[in-house]
């Protein structure tokens, strides 16, 4: 039996194949096998290569002591980047991320870091182990207790609504998967007391921070906010019952499911009625369903009413939000001083609560409005910032849309074809990581649009088509109008009336610019 063991010092068990040199053939095995899909080449250059002379030489020589370093055990090859585990072959920390028991290794040794020893000295590279050694770290611990078999004490609905206070203030510090793993404990608690009332707060608070934090369109949290709806109805819990709607509500638009966003935040507005914070939520989430539809001034308006709310309600966190997702529907209608007034609110909100997890969203629409402002090279050090945080804190969507806005900085800066690649690497992964808002891969591909038809015609006719199909099966339709224009700025007639006949349906002056 081969294993392949990268917590602790790496090595290979089993087996001996010709050793690698160096570390950073166990870095991108590492890389490849903590990811959740391909990887595209330039991302592991930018992690692992960022200052080589020729950063693809490089990797070649790299992934060929990979391949000597595990032989058969692990085939890796393509573009972007994958691997395959042979058969028969166990690897450390597939088996810890999957929460199966170890095969061929220790379950004692489920927490040591992840390149123990063996870490390559590379800033980019640290940042990324960083934060993979933390999540490994809390998924090993779980693995541990749930292999030993150990139980949890009893607990009264006291310590349940602690556990749901202690996690949100955890996750609320930058940890998303340790706060999800203490609200997962909440639940498992509620369950065991008996009372319906705490199971459907801790429910609906878990559901809450796994879809935001974690994995937007992750079946069990879906789940659980749908039972945490049901006992809230049956139990008169008005205040829960809007949480767990308006978060369905929120699921449903990242999803591209308009009309289920409409039913669920419909349903949320019944059960806020009366309570201004409910109802500051609800109109948050109206306004962020309503962006990139036909009703693009009728997200501004629910925006302003999420803003009044909460600021009425003194409820600053909310507050920050609603200014940010004000500030996106306004630079998506090119009301862009306003956009920046929105952000600047927004950002000194974020800095005043020293509120981490939101941090490289809002400085994604800082960067988004330097670029507006022609600003390139400034919008480049703070798309490059706001990457480097989203990475640490793990969050697929601000690390998609952090790529978009330095490959956008980049194209500004005279190198439209490095862009390119960049966007479509992060594409590529985007398609295969189910956990992105689909509106946000849809903002990747008009990047990519755009800056591809600077060199490339064919190409930007081809993904114009892709996005305005993609655009309509998502129910986001100004994105199949700014597909129709990328085609019209190329010569094609047909899709500037195209353009402007579909402009003409919506209430977004932006999308009639040609």
């Amino acid at each position: 039996m081969t294993v392949v063991r990268l917590l602790g010092p790496p090595h290979l068990v089993g087996s001996a194949p010709p050793p690698g040199r160096g570390r950073k053939p166990w870095a991108l095995l590492a890389l490849l096998l903590c990811s959740t899909g391909p990887v595209p080449r330039s991302r592991v250059i930018d992690l692992l290569f960022p200052d080589a002379a020729d950063p693809q030489a490089a990797l070649r020589w790299t992934l060929s002591q990979a391949r000597r370093a595990v032989g058969d055990a692990v085939r890796i090859g393509g573009d972007p980047l994958g691997r395959e585990v042979a058969d028969g072959v166990h690897v450390d920390v597939l088996d810890v991320l999957a929460g199966r028991a170890p095969v061929g290794w220790p379950l004692g040794e489920a927490t040591l870091p992840l390149l123990e020893g063996a870490e390559p000295d590379v800033a980019e590279f640290g940042v990324w182990l960083h934060g993979r050694r933390r999540d490994l770290a809390v998924a090993g611990a779980r693995l541990q207790r749930t292999h030993r078999a150990r139980r949890f004490s009893p607990a009264g609905r006291g310590a349940v609504r602690d556990l749901v206070r202690i996690g949100e203030q955890v996750m609320d510090a930058g940890a998303a998967r340790d706060g999800t793993a203490i609200l997962a404990g909440a639940v498992r608690r509620a369950r065991a007391l008996g009372d319906d009332a705490v199971l459907a707060e801790a429910l609906a608070h878990y559901g809450r921070g796994y879809v935001h934090a974690v994995a937007s369109t992750d079946p069990g949290a879906a789940a659980a906010l749908r039972e945490a709806d049901r006992l809230a109805t049956r139990d008169g819990l008005a205040d829960v019952a809007a949480l767990a709607r308006r978060e369905l509500g929120f699921v449903a638009t990242a999803t591209g499911d308009q009309a289920g966003a409409r039913r669920q935040l419909d349903r949320a507005d019944a059960a806020a009625a009366g309570r201004p914070e409910a109802e500051a939520g609800v109109a948050y989430g109206r306004g962020f369903a309503l962006v990139d539809t036909l009703a693009s001034a009728g997200a501004v308006a629910e925006l302003d009413r999420a803003v009044a709310l909460t600021e009425a309600a003194d409820r600053p966190r909310a507050a920050a939000a609603a200014y940010a997702m004000r500030g996106r529907a306004r630079l998506q209608r090119d009301e862009d001083e306003q956009a920046a007034d929105d952000v600047a609110r927004a950002r000194a909100l974020v800095a005043e609560l020293d509120w981490t997890p939101l941090r490289p969203w809002v400085e994604f629409l800082h960067g988004e409005v330097l670029l507006r402002a022609g600003r390139a090279a400034e919008a480049e050090t703070v798309f490059a910032d706001a990457r480097t945080l989203a990475e640490v804190l793990d969050d697929a969507c601000w690390i998609a849309l952090t790529g978009r806005g330095l490959a956008s900085a980049r194209a500004r800066r005279g190198d439209p074809a490095g862009a390119a690649a960049a966007l479509r690497g992060t594409r590529d992964t985007l398609v295969a990581a189910a956990d992105v808002c689909c509106w946000i891969e849809l903002h990747i591909r008009d990047a990519l649009c755009a800056v591809t038809a600077a060199f490339d015609e064919p190409a930007a006719f081809a993904e114009s088509r892709v996005l305005a199909d993609r655009a309509e099966r998502a129910g986001l339709g100004e994105f199949a109008v700014r597909a129709a224009r990328h085609r019209a700025r190329l010569g094609d007639r047909d899709a500037a009336r195209e353009q402007q006949a579909r402009a003409g349906r919506y209430d977004n002056p932006a999308l009639l610019r040609t």
